[in-house]
């Protein structure tokens, strides 16, 4: 079983989802530190671009590389996602170590690799279906993660991951939100409202709407609305249905990524399902409430130390379609609709009146 050694040149292929990257930072920063220290000749991240902002002022020893630039000149190359593609490069480009998830086909292209566990019998601690054949086991990511660096011989000590929005992104956020009529310091819940048109994983705006007129009932600071480029359709609609003045949705254009680090970072709560943009205000630090509707909350069950998740049992789930192949009736997003308006704004109000005030910023 290979090592790195204080004479390789590290490739590190980071996740291409959201919340995967985030949960990959306590990763990203202990191979870091194994550079720092000497453990490492030279370490090089690959991953989608527009993530990289989340990294701004961090590893600035570690290059950036975009999806397509040479991955030639390194020694060794470790995987945090799970594509096939990654490793078929690496072989190519004449990397000899090559660390990832067995499985899928991909483990022939790997030297050394971990095997995930699977799921057998009955579903783990009595949570969601069991599957037509052994699955995966849901587990954090970050956890997975840890143990795979540890794995090529550097160990994950600070496991919550840690994010920090820079200063132009926070500037721009500030300057937008007054925009808007949120004045510098004034509170606000900050409301994940993206998903993809017609998408399972997102509540509809029925509820979203329910949901903030009960948090208004209780003397919650006014919502802040947010989408995601391509996926601001259902946060124009939660708009719509509340129709109040002080209702506010940061659109057009939705913000960046690092203007949505800094939105979390100052917010008085994060509000929204079991998606990326919640894995954000766990780096941030920030309260949460998560609703997670297909998604099985064993993915995401660590670092809760200030979140609440809400979810309602169905014998359907947790499926993680995209879609709900269920037809319309009281079993279509029975995961969703099955959550009350009520409880969901008592779990927040019970957030805010538990959490610290956000710092202020420049």
């Amino acid at each position: 079983m290979a090592r790195l050694s204080s004479e390789d040149a590290l490739l590190l292929r980071l996740p291409s989802w959201l919340g995967d990257f985030v949960m990959a930072e306590p990763a990203i920063a202990a191979l870091d530190g194994a550079r720092r220290a000497g453990r490492l000749a030279r370490l090089s991240l690959a991953g989608p671009e527009r993530f990289f902002d989340l990294l701004e002022g961090r590893f600035e020893g570690a290059a950036r590389l975009a999806p397509d630039d040479d991955w030639g000149g390194h020694h060794a190359a470790l995987f945090l996602d799970g594509s096939a593609r990654g490793p078929w490069r690496a072989l190519r480009a004449g990397i000899g170590a090559r660390f990832g998830w067995r499985g899928g086909g991909r483990g022939a292209l790997l030297t050394d690799g971990l095997r995930p566990a699977l799921e057998r019998g009955l579903p783990a601690v009595g949570r969601g279906r069991r599957g037509s054949w052994p699955r995966r086991l849901p587990r954090p990511f970050g956890s997975a993660c840890a143990e795979l660096v540890g794995l090529a011989g550097v160990a994950v000590v600070e496991r919550a991951p840690r994010l920090e929005a820079g200063v132009a992104a926070r500037r721009s956020a500030a300057a937008r939100r007054l925009e808007l009529g949120l004045a510098e310091g004034e509170p606000y819940v900050l409301v994940d409202a993206s998903a993809r048109p017609g998408s399972a994983k997102a509540p509809p705006a029925e509820l979203w709407v329910d949901v903030l007129r009960e948090l208004r009932a209780g003397g919650a600071p006014a919502p802040l609305l947010v989408g995601a480029p391509g996926e601001s359709e259902l946060a124009r609609r939660v708009a719509l249905g509340l129709g109040e003045p002080e209702t506010r949705l940061f659109d057009e254009p939705p913000p960046t990524l690092g203007e949505l680090l800094a939105l979390v970072e100052g917010c008085a709560l994060f509000l929204g399902p079991d998606s990326g943009p919640r894995h954000l205000a766990v780096a941030a630090g920030r309260p949460q409430v998560v609703l997670c509707g297909p998604t099985d909350p064993r993915h995401t069950a660590d670092h809760l130390e200030r979140a609440r998740v809400l979810r309602r049992e169905v014998d359907c789930g947790p499926c993680h379609r995209e879609r709900c192949p269920l037809p319309a009736g009281p079993e279509h997003l029975a995961c969703f609709a099955g959550l009350e308006p009520r409880r969901i704004a008592a779990a927040a109000l019970e957030g805010l009146r538990s959490s610290r005030p956000a710092e202020a910023r420049a």
